[in-house]
């Protein structure tokens, strides 16, 4: 069963976000707010995450009941362990028949796919069998065991993207038995883009959308200036950061081997899998951010990097338009795509991680 609670201390998963300096008080339409009046947010449990609103140049709550309700209709028709949504109605059906979703569903496996396709399988969103098998959840520590090469090639076996089959009339279909959809990677970036549609329907242009650490920063800060989103030390606790990226209405996503995890005879072990090895994904890389103007694509793309590694994840990006990426590897170096040279600096006194041309 969803769980759902506002909490009053917001919990930053990938990102922290800081918005130092005197902000003047007016709306988005250069209005003075009311005297005394501050931003309103709030802090709702979903999508088995901590998400939180704040609004800086309106003050109205409807505004963050329509948001909240649009996410609860998302993670209705989206989550994988929701017995009636979507995506279960459709792993249920895996080599039965085709399952009629909603427009939005379609439209999230359709990037997914598109993702997969353009990764080659980097990111697959029929990874679900996997993910059952690994069952990587937040707070584990250590585990007795992990799961045998015989299990894992079973179920490597389901994972294949080109088995997911968009029909017409919104349908999917899983042409295998056991088949099992995950849009765990994709759906929040999803469900950011459509809290910013919502925002600027409804006249809020200055706001932080922090969905479990899928960070948009909306906008622009009411005076005009740059947000500073900072980027998470992979090497620390969350909350700390190695740099700052400064950005305007741009989303911002981070993968990271730290995230969640688990060690196994002194070995971690981490939630992000490689679907052709069926393994967590080894490689270079520690975190990856995406910046982009759209948050599916950062989402999709933040998962799709980590797999890839540093010089397969560098040429796929390279290829897109309006998006960009922080890579961060396990020898604490750091790597910019082009356009972020001069927006990204690392925190004062940080010394132990160094910038490098790539």
């Amino acid at each position: 069963m969803r769980r759902k609670r506002h909490i009053g201390l917001v919990i930053f998963l990938a990102l922290i976000f800081t918005t130092t300096g005197c902000i003047k008080r007016q709306d988005s339409k250069g209005a003075k707010l009311p005297k005394g009046s501050e931003p309103i947010s709030r802090t709702e449990f979903l999508m088995d995450t901590v998400m939180t609103i704040k609004l800086y140049d309106k003050t109205d709550e409807k505004i963050l009941d329509k948001v909240f309700s649009r996410l609860e209709e998302i993670e209705s028709r989206m989550s994988v362990t929701l017995k009636d949504s979507d995506v279960s109605k459709i792993n249920d059906n895996a080599g039965i028949k085709p399952i009629t979703v909603s427009e939005d569903t379609y439209f999230v496996i359709k990037e997914a796919k598109h993702y997969a396709e353009i990764s080659n399988g980097a990111y697959d969103p029929t990874i679900g069998p996997l993910v059952d098998l690994w069952n990587i959840v937040s707070g584990e520590k250590e585990r007795e065991f992990i799961p045998s090469d015989k299990e894992i090639e079973e179920k490597k076996a389901l994972v294949n993207y080109k088995n997911l089959e968009l029909l017409d009339n919104n349908q999917i279909f899983l042409k295998e038995k056991n088949m099992k959809i995950n849009l765990g990677g994709i759906v929040k970036g999803y469900a950011a883009d459509e809290v910013k549609r919502i925002l600027t329907e409804n006249g809020a242009n200055t706001a932080i959308i922090d969905l479990g650490g899928n960070v948009f920063a909306h906008g622009e800060k009411l005076d005009g200036s740059s947000w500073n989103i900072g980027i998470q030390n992979p090497f620390e606790f969350t909350g700390n950061y190695l740099g700052i990226i400064q950005v305007k209405d741009k989303s911002i996503v981070t993968s990271g081997d730290y995230e969640r995890f688990f060690e196994y005879k002194g070995k971690r072990y981490h939630h992000i899998l490689d679907a052709k090895t069926g393994y967590p994904s080894e490689n270079e890389i520690t975190g990856v951010s995406i910046i982009s103007s759209k948050s599916i694509d950062g989402d999709a793309l933040s998962t799709t990097l980590f797999v890839l590694g540093l010089d397969r994840g560098m040429e796929l990006v390279n290829s897109l338009e309006s998006v960009e990426a922080i890579f961060v590897t396990k020898d604490k170096s750091v790597y910019l795509t082009e356009n972020l040279k001069g927006k990204f600096t690392l925190k004062d006194g940080n010394t132990s991680f160094i910038i490098k041309e790539y």
